[in-house]
């Protein structure tokens, strides 16, 4: 992956394989979380409109 910066915010692409494996689609929403060691977890926000 690689960070890129568009518009004042950066951005990742998420590998198709990964998205297609946790079936995201094109709009999925999704937040980051951040353990106690530093590492990045990507989460689904589920049950929540637009």
């Amino acid at each position: 992956m690689k960070v890129v910066s568009y518009k004042n915010q950066y951005r990742i692409t998420i590998p198709k394989d990964l998205a297609e494996s946790k079936r995201w689609k094109a709009g999925t929403k999704l937040r980051f979380v951040e353990d106690t060691e530093g590492n990045v977890i990507l989460k689904e926000i589920k049950g929540q409109n637009g």
